[in-house]
């Protein structure tokens, strides 16, 4: 073998060398010296350091990431939100604080800074960002007269997405939740005025009564309805929301047959939690 072969040939065997090398890095090995080592797990991967008190039968954000951490060990009303987020519909749909509050989600120094489009608590920015991800449903809302144009200037008189769908905890409102009273705390004679609409109210009030019980079955599910509710349970939500977004008189054809529905899956729903005892 001439010398130059021997070159190529030596070249050619380190080069496959360090592709190996390269290989085994990206496969979570790190080479200190002479002695490899495993690449630290991505941040949401590591255990989450619970609360002292957490109940165990809590359960915890799908994305584990630095707001859930940091708000998870600041205690009181900071970790509330953290506990009311789990298991919400958000949740479930593997969003996290950062999706409606902004913030850097990779640096918790700068977590709360402008830059990274943090907007903390701000009313009419959070607004805005429902309005972003529900499009349809916020075109029609703003047709009704409950609608309140934010940019101008905040004005309470008029009820805002979190009064009745709430906020960390949107779609498992906590038990002293009910839509009665929201609608009622400007509506003084609301069952004598809007009868139709009040009794689509009442109905689903006494729904979210069974729904909690279905859900507290099982906490930490995927989904807490049973599967074979799930798609009526979504159907009667729709209608119920296409209905009380437009903010106007509900006639009693349209009250009746939602009513109807929300009755049988309510039932439905009853029967079920009797069969798991």
């Amino acid at each position: 073998m001439t010398r130059w072969s021997a070159a190529i040939l030596l070249a050619a065997s380190f080069f496959w060398l360090m592709r190996f090398m390269s290989a085994r890095g990206d496969q979570g090995l790190q080479t200190t010296g002479s002695t490899p080592q495993k690449t630290a797990p991505p941040a949401e991967e590591k255990p989450l350091n619970l609360p002292k008190g957490w109940n165990p039968a809590d359960p915890l954000p799908f994305q584990k990431t630095n707001c859930v951490r940091c708000h998870l060990k600041a205690g009181r009303e900071l970790t509330t939100p953290v506990r009311d987020f789990a298991r919400s519909i958000h949740d479930r749909n593997r969003l996290s604080c950062n999706d409606c509050h902004g913030g850097n989600t990779d640096e918790d120094g700068s977590a709360h800074e402008e830059q990274h489009g943090f907007i903390g608590t701000k009313l009419s920015a959070h607004m805005a960002a429902c309005a972003d991800c529900h499009s349809r449903q916020a075109q029609t809302f703003r047709k009704g007269k409950h609608y309140w144009d934010l940019t101008k200037s905040i004005n309470r008189k008029y009820p805002v997405c979190i009064d009745c769908h709430g906020n960390h905890d949107v779609g498992k409102p906590p038990t002293e939740f009910s839509l009665m009273n929201v609608c009622t705390d400007c509506h003084k004679q609301f069952a004598k005025d809007m009868p139709h609409t009040a009794a689509v109210v009442a109905e689903n009030d006494r729904l979210w009564v069974v729904l909690r019980k279905v859900y507290a079955k099982d906490t930490k599910a995927e989904d807490p309805a049973p599967e074979s509710f799930q798609d009526e349970i979504e159907r009667v939500r729709a209608r119920t929301a296409r209905l009380m977004h437009h903010a106007a008189p509900i006639t009693a054809e349209d009250a009746k047959g939602l009513n109807e529905q929300v009755s049988r899956l309510r039932e439905e729903l009853e029967t079920w939690l009797k069969k798991q005892r």
